[in-house]
């Protein structure tokens, strides 16, 4: 079942190229060496991110996914549990924490080898102080309450290919067309979008407004990619249909899973998700900003609010 999952490491880890997250992915997600494809990965990867992270099971069900959701159910490591055992080269659990946020995609099978006992980045081991898995269903995710915005907040550099070319802005409908076709992988047959959907969802959403910058990730050999970090409010036009509009808020909470754009299972793309569900005479009210653990140096962000487009004033009833 699709799951967010957080693993709690001992001691501080400094920055880690993609091909390590990666291969310490794959020993947590494929332990038996099945060789999948990139492309087929079941798995996104987010940032590791010094002290304990968010504590995704207290925040409750509030119409966001990835700083909150509607959960399924959850289990964890919690104190008082019998804790994996250490080395003597992992440093005590209380002196620093590390966490690492994951999504698992597939419907079938949990995830093989979770939880691990012991993570390695490259030649770097650290110790599992805390897990939590937090698991949701494509079907109760379809049954999204319909919503005409939302909120990506792109923690970890994120980008997208378009015609041969890498694209670090977050362009709707490329947004969308990659949420789909990763659904469409691991979805249940009966929830699968079609093709006349998925355009559909495609021509009514657009970019009400970002902020943020880019960044670069160094991807050894003296190359490096450059994606979008910040936020970026996505919206659908005002004559969008209730179908479409649930098809659409489905797809936004999966992507707090799935994360969005190129390279997901590398460490790219990583976002929380925040959805606008109240609607008022005037138009939708605009989701709180928070506060989010970008990946990227303070210097490189913006805190510009953009200004609101008038093609989402009115919404359909």
């Amino acid at each position: 079942m699709p799951s967010i999952l957080l693993l709690r490491m001992a001691g501080t880890i400094p920055d880690v190229p993609p091909r390590w997250l990666l291969a310490a992915a794959d020993m947590i997600f494929e332990p038996v060496g099945r060789g999948r494809t990139v492309e087929a990965r079941p798995f996104s990867i987010g940032a590791l991110v010094p002290g304990p992270g968010r504590d995704l099971a207290a925040l409750g069900l509030t119409g966001r996914l990835g700083a909150t959701g509607p959960g399924i159910g959850g289990d964890a490591h919690r104190p008082g549990a019998p804790a994996p055992a250490r080395s003597p080269d992992d440093q005590p659990p209380d002196s620093a924490i590390t966490t690492w946020r994951l999504g698992w995609l597939d419907d079938d099978t949990p995830p093989p080898g979770w939880p691990p006992v012991r993570i390695r980045f490259g030649s770097q081991a650290r110790t599992v102080v805390g897990s939590e898995r937090h698991r949701y269903s494509y079907a109760d995710l379809a049954r999204s309450r319909p919503a005409r915005g939302v909120r990506l907040t792109m923690n970890t550099p994120t980008y997208f290919s378009r015609g041969g070319r890498n694209l670090p802005l977050p362009e709707p409908a490329l947004v969308v067309g990659g949420l789909v076709a990763r659904w469409n992988r691991y979805a249940p047959a009966p929830l699968r979008i079609g093709a006349g959907d998925a355009r559909a969802i495609a021509d009514a959403v657009f970019l009400d407004g970002f902020w943020g910058s880019s960044a670069e990730v160094e991807l050894g050999h003296g190359l490096r990619q450059v994606g979008f970090v910040g936020q970026a409010d996505l919206r659908l036009l005002a004559d969008t249909s209730d179908y479409t509009a649930t098809m659409f808020t489905a797809l936004a909470r999966f992507a707090a899973i799935a994360g969005v754009g190129e390279h997901t299972s590398h460490g790219f793309g990583a976002v929380d998700v925040e959805v606008e569900a109240e609607v008022d005479a005037a138009g939708l009210t605009p989701a709180p900003r928070q506060a989010a653990q970008l990946a990227v140096p303070t210097s490189r962000r913006s805190e510009r609010t953009p200004a609101r487009s008038p093609a989402a004033r009115t919404t359909k009833r």
